[in-house]
């Protein structure tokens, strides 16, 4: 159970994949701006399985955002900022207690000296991070095994600061329309 793609910048700019998203947000889930301090963590709010996330992030050293799937914390995907490394680095360590699945880290560059936008959209086992400073996207499986609704926070290390604002959205189902009828259909929903 691993997979993981990365990508650089489209020609031409803009990724056609979160742009079209946009049109399938619903609800406003999450809305928090502030800071952080040492190794004091925030909670941010809860999402479901589906959701779409747009971050500004402006650390001071190693910090990040966490999804935590499972109510007593023990399952979680860290998508964090290494200033020292100059990268985002997802780490899927402790995505899943499924046995079945892989851990590891992904990487992307990541400029150190400027605050970082990301945009995060889950569909239940998959994420795709778009590092829009620089147009890099990064596509991975986590297999989760807690039920919504999950946990999202900002972490820090000790002795670092994160500045955040975050903004989550559920993800309305994609409705096809068929071509021949004109009628809608909803697509079949994730076990």
């Amino acid at each position: 159970m691993s997979s993981c793609s990365a990508s650089a910048p489209a020609h031409g700019g803009g990724n056609s994949s979160a742009q079209d998203s946009v049109a399938l947000r619903g609800r406003h889930t999450v809305h928090a701006a502030g800071a952080t301090h040492g190794s004091q963590l925030v909670d941010l709010g809860t999402v479901g399985r589906a959701f779409d996330l747009t971050a500004r992030l402006e650390p001071t050293g190693n910090a990040g955002l966490r999804l935590v799937t499972t109510p007593d914390g023990s399952e979680y995907l860290d998508i964090r900022l290494d200033v020292d490394a100059g990268e985002l680095v997802v780490d899927r360590d402790h995505a899943s207690l499924d046995s079945r699945a892989r851990g590891g880290s992904h990487r992307m560059p990541c400029p150190a000296d400027r605050p970082v936008d990301l945009r995060v959209v889950v569909d239940h086992s998959i994420a795709e991070i778009f590092l829009t400073t620089t147009g890099q996207v990064l596509t991975l499986r986590f297999y989760p095994t807690g039920q919504s609704p999950w946990r999202l926070q900002a972490r820090t290390t000790a002795g670092t600061r994160l500045g955040f604002a975050v903004d989550a959205w559920e993800l309305r189902p994609l409705v096809i329309k068929e071509p021949s009828t004109g009628a809608a259909e909803s697509a079949p929903a994730s076990p």
